[in-house]
């Protein structure tokens, strides 16, 4: 199979249906957190979460569990809401008592780390 044949196929796959919703709700993300959010590093660790995170820890446990492109969706959109309040809680309550540049670094490792540990307690 060709560069080309890989790429269309993977154009109809659930995978690209995770990683296009991610990257949309990344997106709306950037103009909604950096005009509202005092803090840009909770913008910046909040896109990182959507837009890389997410579709990461789909490709670590779930490619074989959803399939269809609609469920695909579904889940990413709901990943990325936990994924974003789990942030918010995380570096919130270690930014009360370590600091700014701890509760930014924690939060996005702590969730990131603990979204990969929940999605391969689930699917196994």
């Amino acid at each position: 199979m060709n560069a080309l044949a890989r790429f269309r196929s993977w154009l109809g796959s659930v995978e690209f249906a995770v990683t296009a919703a991610s990257v949309a709700v990344a997106l709306a993300a950037v103009s909604l957190l950096f005009s509202h959010v005092p803090g840009e590093r909770d913008a910046f660790a909040l896109v990182i979460l959507t837009g890389v995170a997410v579709p990461n820890v789909y490709a670590d446990s779930w490619t074989e569990r959803l399939d269809s492109r609609l469920a695909g969706v579904a889940w990413a959109l709901a990943a990325c809401g936990a994924v974003g309040a789990c942030y918010l809680l995380v570096s919130t309550g270690v930014r009360a008592v370590a600091g700014e540049p701890a509760g930014t670094v924690v939060g996005l490792v702590g969730t990131w780390l603990g979204g990969l540990m929940a999605s391969r307690a689930a699917t196994a």
